[in-house]
């Protein structure tokens, strides 16, 4: 058996509100490693989120949007979360909740809690941030729990493709800027999150002929320097570099990695938009916590997503909040 794997980020671009960075791996029958696995799930998955029995997969700014609401990437995040096998150990350790190299079965519905102590790895406690303090609330939101249960089922293992799991690395606004202020940009932020999960695919299935898809990060199209100080000790080879794709061969003893950033990866491959569905689904239920937070204490305020002008618009009109309550600009406000 082979395992395929994808890599994907949701809310690199906004000032408020976390980046989540996650990976998901499949195992695939020995030769299916290259196969369009949208074709191969076509019984189970599709692009179209109109197409009512089957579970949605596709870039998750095609599912989602402020006017549609989370449903459907809510659908597919918890779906697959509770078809996940069990898994390698996790991406990072977390202080949420301790390691552990058995996944705990996931509930199709339940609690944000649950869901991150199944499928998150934080670098820095919640207790940090005060409108994440304590925070807990019911799964799903605004998914149909009566689909979810029998979607799970179909997704465990369908056509020789079973979901192995996914893990998600949240990235909260104070590690951001941390992070950011440590290594100078926001994209090699993002690729340090990356490294962490190419990392644990590696470690967990490197003996598997591993392959690996990730969306490109933005115009950038070299990542063997990076991958040599990520895979530190494994041989890095280029295979190509260019606009639309830059493939690498990783190898170490028994060890073999085939590695693609793509552009538009997430529409080219089902692993990268399934990554995607995870990341924008978990940073929105951390932007749900945030706005109801923050609607608590400032009356008539309007919810924000975080993004540039509405992002300033939030910070104005809670300006009055923040010198009262004391918030710290650090753990609000991304420096960008």
């Amino acid at each position: 058996m082979a395992v395929v794997a994808g890599i994907d980020e949701a809310g690199y671009g906004p000032f408020l509100g976390p980046l989540v960075v996650s990976g998901v791996a499949f195992e695939v029958p020995d030769g299916a490693a290259s196969e369009d696995l949208w074709i191969r799930l076509a019984d189970v998955v599709s692009r179209s989120p109109r197409d009512r029995d089957h579970v949605p997969v596709d870039d998750s700014k095609r599912l989602f949007n402020q006017s549609r609401g989370m449903r459907h990437i809510e659908r597919t995040a918890l779906a697959f979360a509770a078809a996940a096998c069990p898994r390698a150990p996790d991406a990072e350790p977390s202080p949420n909740h301790s390691p552990t190299n058995e996944i705990q079965p996931l509930s199709v519905t339940g609690t944000l809690k649950g869901l991150l102590e199944g499928v998150a790895s934080l670098a820095e406690p919640l207790d940090a941030y005060p409108w994440h303090r304590g925070a807990d609330f019911a799964l799903p939101l605004a998914a149909d729990p009566q689909r979810l249960g029998p979607d799970a089922q179909r997704l465990r293992s369908h056509n020789g493709v079973r979901f192995l799991g996914a893990r998600c690395l949240p990235v909260l606004v104070g590690e951001f800027n941390r992070l950011v202020a440590a290594h100078g940009t926001k994209s090699a932020t993002l690729f340090l999150k990356t490294a962490r999960l190419l990392t644990w695919l590696w470690d967990a299935w490197g003996d598997h002929g591993l392959v690996v898809h990730v969306d490109k990060h933005g115009g950038r199209n070299r990542y063997d320097h990076l991958l040599h100080e990520a895979l530190f000790g494994s041989q890095v080879r280029v295979v190509a570099e260019g606009a639309c794709e830059s493939i690498y061969t990783v190898t170490d003893g028994t060890r073999r990695m085939t590695l693609g950033f793509y552009e538009g990866g997430d529409s080219r491959h089902l692993p990268v938009a399934l990554a995607s569905i995870f990341s924008k689904y978990l940073r929105e239920l951390f932007m749900h916590s945030f706005n109801a937070w923050w609607c608590e204490r400032v009356p008539g305020l309007k919810p924000t997503a975080g993004y540039a002008a509405d992002a300033r618009r939030f910070l104005r009109d809670t300006a009055e909040a923040r010198r009262r309550l004391a918030i710290a600009d650090f753990l609000l406000v991304r420096n960008l």
